[in-house]
């Protein structure tokens, strides 16, 4: 069992040069401190999933501060306890595609219709598309 962190013991603790550290908070269980060899530090929440140990990282430490990791800790354990996976969840929203990315294309396509094709040639207009990939 973990000591409870505070802020001063978060500033306070240091790398080990041989291995990552991970600090747990017994201030809420499942939430540790992950400190690197290199001396960066994060916040991470362990739990079960379908029986199988998943980890969570929640952000860096000092842009994360505890109070905000302990609630973004409990947000996420509060998923666990309704059945879904945090971890899964966040990888599915990177992979998800950026509307504004989305959205981008199709100005590019517009561009390229109604000024490109409609004001050069057929040739000019096909490079013009290609440029755009």
């Amino acid at each position: 069992m973990g000591r409870v962190l505070t802020v001063q013991s978060v500033e306070r603790l240091k790398p080990d040069p041989a291995r990552r550290l991970e600090i747990p908070d017994a201030g809420l269980q499942s939430l540790y401190l992950v400190i690197q060899p290199s001396g960066m530090k994060s916040w991470a929440v362990r739990y079960r999933s379908g029986g199988v140990p998943r980890k969570l990282t929640l952000g860096p430490y000092p842009a994360l501060d505890l109070a905000t990791a302990r609630a973004r800790a409990r947000e996420a354990l509060q998923k666990v306890t309704l059945g879904h996976d945090p971890a899964t969840e966040k990888k599915q929203a990177r992979a998800a595609p950026d509307p504004a990315q989305h959205q981008l294309l199709g100005v590019v396509e517009q561009f390229i219709d109604r000024h490109a094709r409609a004001n050069t040639k057929p040739r000019t207009a096909e490079e013009t598309e290609r440029l755009g990939d």
